[in-house]
């Protein structure tokens, strides 16, 4: 028993000792190893010399404190004390270019690989990184001044020396040349002027431990050397001195300095003196350089310079202000140290001059052997008198003194004088525009033009003269035919319809009576010559009288990789008529010819291209033929009593829009009909034209009923709509108010529709909820015409009535033109449409009036916009405007019924008839 009871005993025993076993050992299992030493951050990259450098590391692990180094690190870049830390990490500082032994420059560059290490003693921890040294740059802020005028600083941002004041006033003194009137120096003059502070500001990217300071100066690209190509005499001379190569070059030392011969010393707001800046005198004695400096810390600092407020006319001139050397402290002269500069633009503030005709419009139109005045308005403030001398401008094709002459009026007398003189208690001058005819020549055919402008040659360095806001002030176009071009209508050519072409051709669509009526076209240059008739219906053939129409159209085309102006015309006229080579296809058809131009700008000729005839077995009325000026197309619209292929009639008359390409039948050019399209109303519908510069081809016109399915508005209304070539109805835009509004003719310009007709209404257009606007009629006593603007989808923008001011006569109207923004109607009246005319009994008298587009300002206070506005009444009895053209916006063409006779009569842009009716 006792045996077996020890033997327990000694078992239990071993047992609880490998239990202790087992404890101790996972006791030691559980306890954490130290962690390895770990540095925290990411420094920048990026130092910049003379600018503090300093970075916070952390670090974590390791047994105890851990200690730090670096290695492959810049001698200006330490850690700081690292005994009896508060808690784990170290701070990296350095100044490049100061701290470890003031190596300046020699710190630039970059360093890589540096390691910071920590160690605990036993175990370490390391953190590669690089670090470049660059340039702490300076920068110049560019400036743009005006003479006279002190700039308002902007407010400074960082850290930054005390703002200059700019209030005070300054004065330069220096010597100027003076010339004769050939521009040679005929002496020297000592002027003393006054002068505007300005300032430009200079920054340092970073904030430096150094003073900085850095040398700047003034300079521009102009050269008294640098003369103009042309001159041949002795420097100095005029156009050296003021070359159109120095135009916009800043004098130094006369148009900007740092600081005025007789300038006060620079202060600060509160009127200290600016400690910051200095001056140094150029190699003229001038004070245009100097040293700005910034203190340490300062980021932003000023360059207080001075504007001279001469008398000159000139161009806005550039300067450069450059920063040139650091002459202390550690800064680069921008990022690489390759220097810093920016331009200074200074404005001209004389007094500007702007010419005009005496009605204060900006075009005129003048015949040769006449003369005209006109008016010069000055603008600004002076303090004498103050000159402007006139000359052509570059782009003019007329010149001062060959084809023209100006002259002022001196007791009584007119008298050769360019040069216009202001006298202090006087703003507006007059002077006269003369062309001689005995000594005028054009051999071109387009008329010669003046686009006036300041003589700046002359006028450059010359002290009291005017400048100008724009290089062309006033353009007066010169007309050479001073009678009118008659078409004797018995048995002659009877003009139908009229386009003007390039150069300034004049195309005349008609029949020729004494030839069959067969169709022709006569061109004319601007002095009334014929240049070519071409015969458009065959030779031999015999029609019935027709009323042909006529489009002309210069393309921009591509032959041979090339860019070419490509000049053509087509022709329209409607016969019923058997002609060679054509086939009839009912009643009466169309038939539109083609041609274009053979040859160069001046000479050649129009020579066929193709001819079409088409139809239906219907009645086909042509009233308008147009060239698309970009792809080249031909659109014809008209009236149709029969049914166009692949479309359907609506009632008795309908409209027609067709469109005709040209393609190759192997390599012959033959027209292509691409569409029809036929729209109409259960009635007779009228069509006034079309237009083939709007975005898709538009026809446009009147009828008394539902066009198209659209809702009818009055008795007879206006209607137009658009189409391209889609199988879907095009959207009929039936317009109007509850009367007649009869459209007689149409054009697309300014993205909008204008409809000219006439009725018996006033019109006007009310805005009312949600800016809709409607087109308001109020009843007249007689019958007068009427201009109505559309947008694309129907909406009405601008109205206009064109009535006699009695409102007693009958006035008739029946064409159409855009004449430089505004519209020009013709027609005829058979009573007094100007209020100053002079009716001749029981006939009807043409009549022309000029609608001007601008808006009247709503302000009272503001000054009213010019509104070239005019009527002008024909004193011959029996005439009739039957066509307009607009020639360069300088010339109104009208194509004149006078009894059986035709005429070609011209008008001004002002309303002043060129050809005088005997």
């Amino acid at each position: 028993m006792r045996a077996d009871s020890c033997s327990r005993i000694a078992s239990g025993l071993r047992f609880t000792g490998l239990i202790l076993l087992l404890t101790a050992l996972v006791g030691c299992k559980t306890e954490k190893d130290p962690d390895q030493p770990t540095i925290l951050g990411a420094p920048p990259s990026n130092a910049y010399l003379g600018v503090e450098y300093y970075y916070n590391w952390g670090a974590y692990g390791g047994e105890g404190i851990l200690d730090y180094s670096l290695t492959n690190a810049p001698s200006w870049l330490a850690l700081e004390d690292i005994s009896n830390k508060a808690r784990q990490g170290v701070i990296m500082y350095g100044v490049p270019g100061l701290t470890g032994g003031n190596r300046g420059e020699a710190d630039l560059g970059k360093t890589e690989d540096i390691n910071l290490v920590t160690t605990d003693g036993s175990l370490a921890g390391t953190m590669p990184f690089d670090i470049e040294v660059r340039y702490n740059p300076l920068v110049l802020e560019a400036g743009s001044f005006t003479e006279g005028e002190v700039p308002e600083l902007a407010a400074p941002i960082g850290e930054h020396c005390e703002v200059p004041d700019l209030s005070e006033p300054g004065k330069h003194t220096f010597t100027i040349n003076t010339y004769d009137d050939s521009g040679a120096v005929d002496g020297e003059k000592e002027v003393t002027l006054p002068t505007r502070q300005v300032a430009v500001k200079v920054s340092l990217e970073k904030p430096s431990v150094t003073r900085v300071g850095v040398a700047f100066e003034l300079n521009s690209q102009y050269d008294p050397s640098r003369c103009d190509p042309s001159f041949t005499g002795t420097e100095p001379h005029q156009q050296c001195d003021f070359s159109a190569a120095n135009g916009s070059d800043a004098i130094i030392g006369k148009d900007i300095v740092g600081l005025g011969t007789d300038s006060p010393e620079p202060v600060d707001e509160n009127g200290d003196p600016l400690g910051y800046l200095s001056y140094e005198a150029d190699e003229n004695g001038y004070l245009t350089r100097g040293i700005v400096t910034l203190e340490p810390g300062i980021t932003e600092c000023y360059i207080r310079l001075e504007v001279v407020e001469d008398s000159f006319a000139e161009l806005s001139e550039s300067a450069r202000l450059t920063l040139t050397e650091v002459r202390s402290g550690l800064a680069g002269l921008g990022p690489n140290n390759g220097g810093v500069q920016t331009t200074l633009t200074i404005d001209d503030n004389e007094p500007v001059v702007a010419l005009e005709t005496l009605e204060g419009g900006l075009r005129d139109t003048l015949n040769v052997g006449d003369s005209r005045e006109y008016r010069a308005t000055l603008t600004g403030d002076r303090d004498g008198i103050v000159q402007a001398r006139l000359i052509h401008s570059e782009s003019s094709t007329a010149r001062l003194h060959s084809e023209f002459v100006i002259e002022q009026q001196e007791n009584g007398l007119w008298v050769e004088k360019p040069t216009l003189s202001f006298p202090v208690d006087q703003d507006q001058v007059t002077f006269r525009v003369r062309v001689p005819a005995d000594s005028y020549t054009n051999p071109d055919l387009a008329d010669r033009f003046i686009q006036m402008a300041l003589d700046e040659a002359y006028q450059a360095g010359r002290e009291a003269f005017a400048r100008t806001a724009s290089e062309d002030l006033l353009r007066i176009s010169l007309n050479e035919l001073t009678t009118p071009v008659v078409l004797p209508g018995s048995g002659g050519f009877v003009p139908t319809d009229m386009a003007l072409g390039h150069n300034g051709r004049l195309f005349l669509a008609g029949y020729d009576s004494g030839d069959g009526n067969r169709v022709k076209v006569r061109i004319f240059d601007q002095k009334g010559n014929q240049l070519q008739e071409v015969g458009v219906t065959l030779a031999g053939a015999s029609i019935a009288p027709s009323s042909p129409v006529i489009g002309v159209v210069n393309r921009k085309v591509t032959e041979n990789n090339t860019k070419v102006d490509r000049y053509e015309f087509v022709v329209a006229y409607t016969t019923g008529d058997d002609i060679a080579g054509t086939t009839p296809a009912g009643g009466d058809d169309v038939l539109v010819s083609l041609f274009r131009f053979d040859g160069d700008f001046n000479g050649g000729e129009y020579v066929p291209y193709w001819t079409l005839r088409s139809g239906t077995a219907g009645d086909d009325r042509i009233r308008e033929a147009g060239i698309n000026p970009d792809s080249g197309y031909v659109i014809l619209s008209g009236e149709t009593s029969g049914t166009w292929p692949g479309e359907s009639s609506a009632g008795r008359v309908d409209s027609f829009l067709q469109r005709i390409d040209t393609v190759l039948d192997g390599e012959t050019p033959v027209p292509a009909v691409a569409w029809t399209r036929q729209v109409g109303s259960a009635g007779d519908d009228a069509v006034a034209g079309s237009s083939v510069l709007s975005m898709s081809p538009t026809l446009f016109g009147s009828a008394a009923g539902s066009v198209g399915g659209a809702e009818v508005i009055g008795g007879e209304d206006a209607y137009f709509y658009a189409y391209s070539g889609a199988s879907t109805m095009p959207t009929v835009h039936q317009v109007g108010t509850a009367g007649n509004e009869t459209v007689v003719a149409g054009l697309f310009g300014g993205n909008n529709l204008w409809l000219l007709g006439e009725g018996d209404g006033k019109y006007s257009v009310a805005t009312g909820e949600d800016d809709l606007q409607t087109l308001v009629r109020e009843p007249l006593s007689s019958q007068a015409g009427f201009l109505l603007s559309y947008s694309s989808t129907g909406e009405v923008s601008r109205a206009f009535t064109l009535n006699d001011t009695a409102d007693a006569s009958s006035e008739v109207f029946h064409a159409l033109t855009g004449f430089d923004g505004d519209m020009v109607a013709g027609g005829d009246t058979n009573g007094n449409f100007t209020g100053a005319a002079v009716p001749s009994s029981g006939q009807t008298q043409g009549i022309v009036s000029r609608i001007s587009l601008v808006e009247p300002v709503a302000t009272d206070d503001s000054e009213p916009a010019f509104r070239n506005e005019w009527r002008y009444q024909l004193a011959v009895g029996d005439t009739s405007v039957q066509g307009l053209a607009n020639y360069r916006d300088d010339e109104i063409t009208a194509l004149v019924h006078r009894g059986e006779d035709r005429m070609i009569l011209l008008f001004s842009p002002e309303g002043q008839l060129l050809t005088p009716l005997n």
